[in-house]
């Protein structure tokens, strides 16, 4: 599926921007000019939360009394600098699922900022090197030492993977970070198209803080109300590419994770809102998938009674861990070590998922959960074909 010049520039900004759990500072900048820009602000009311997540509302049309919530996350697996020490080392904790054997060898770009509250445009990139690391404990995130040039770093500087900036190579696109910027992305082409289309939605767009630690964000949003109970959320991620869900062919429902499986009907509407776009659109493909690589944001708002499905991305180098993925072009993808290497998704992937998520906000003013509707099919195909053979 074929995706358009302006979403494929949203979808490298958004990828480019260094994030760490509790650092998404430079995210949330960015958003904030994005709203702020071609009069989005006329049609969206932004909102930020005591927990710092981001909720952006697009509302138009009367008799819409039931909220769509389009859920993703801000922060990915990454360093942050915590001491400075002589000869060029500095000392960072590493928060994020990473394997600590993966560390062996790799590169680093720390984010140096000339002062506190610098721009993303005023930081300068310094290159470092691993040289140890303490893996994880129950209270403590990984640490890592890192070898500079002697270049003065300022504490709290965030380090990401010493990888190239974000590019498309025919399908494949590499970055330091798709999950879950990509996924943020997607969030911000739909509210555009919702805009261009004047499409009568009630639709509100969550983007989460610290994911990737635990769900600090989704937790708080869901545990203190700040989105309504009777709302249906549709988590958006990037997830590990697996033999059932593979780069290129097409967004992937995924009816679960690694921990719990999500609400059916709600996965069941999804599914048939995409099977409908693929009648309309032979162009328009999709998977659907237990994506058991890891556990998402969704899984928080089940916990929390909240009515959960989710839609996701199929990932290449999950949490830049390098691997050989089916439908990857590994020549393609840069690397920063041994171990590491960019996170890649297919441009197909997203664009279909655009297109799904865009359809879901048109049609879920229709969307009633529960089982009726099934029912109501599966008894038509009984009295239809059924019931003279079964009773005969």
């Amino acid at each position: 599926m074929y995706i358009g010049t302006s979403d494929l520039t949203t979808l490298r900004w958004l990828c480019d921007i260094p994030t760490a759990p509790y650092h998404e500072h430079f995210v949330v900048a960015a958003l904030r000019s994005w709203y702020q820009s071609h009069d989005r602000h006329r049609h969206i009311r932004w909102h930020c939360d005591p927990a710092g997540n981001i909720h952006l509302d697009y509302h138009k049309g009367r008799g819409i009394s039931r909220l769509l919530v389009l859920e993703a996350h801000l922060d990915h697996p990454a360093f942050v600098v915590t001491s400075r020490g002589r000869n060029g080392l500095v000392r960072a904790i590493f928060r994020g699922g990473v394997k600590p054997e993966c560390f062996a060898g790799a590169s680093v770009l720390l984010w140096n900022s000339p002062a506190p509250q610098a721009t993303q445009a005023e930081l300068t990139r310094v290159p470092a090197q691993v040289m140890a690391v303490t893996p994880a404990t129950k209270s403590q995130p990984l640490r890592a030492v890192l070898r500079t040039n002697g270049t003065r770093i300022r504490t709290g500087t965030i380090g990401t993977w010493h990888l190239p900036d974000a590019a498309a190579h025919h399908n494949l696109f590499t970055a330091r970070a798709c999950d879950d910027l990509a996924g943020v992305a997607v969030c911000l082409c739909v509210l555009d198209r919702l805009i261009q289309g004047r499409i009568t939605a009630r639709v509100r767009v969550l983007l989460t803080r610290a994911e990737e630690v635990g769900f600090a964000g989704a937790i708080a949003a869901a545990h203190r109300g700040w989105i309504p109970k009777n709302c249906a959320v549709i988590g958006l991620e990037t997830s590990r590419t697996t033999a059932q869900a593979r780069l290129g062919h097409g967004p992937v429902i995924r009816v679960g994770d690694r921990t719990s499986v999500f609400d059916p009907d709600l996965s069941g509407f999804i599914g048939s809102t995409a099977a409908d776009l693929a009648a309309a659109m032979p162009e328009f493909k999709f998977q659907r998938a237990l994506m058991d690589g890891g556990t998402c944001d969704t899984t928080a708002f089940s916990a929390f009674g909240y009515q959960a499905g989710a839609v996701c991305l199929a990932l290449g180098n999950y949490h830049n861990m390098a691997e050989s993925a089916s439908g990857q072009n590994l020549a393609a993808v840069p690397s920063a070590g041994p171990m590491i290497a960019s996170e890649t998704i297919d441009v197909r992937d997203f664009a279909g998922e655009v297109e799904l998520l865009t359809a879901l906000c048109r049609v879920f003013p229709r969307y009633r959960p529960g089982s009726a509707t099934l029912r109501k099919k599966l008894l038509h195909m009984h009295d239809r074909t059924q019931k003279k053979l079964l009773y005969s």
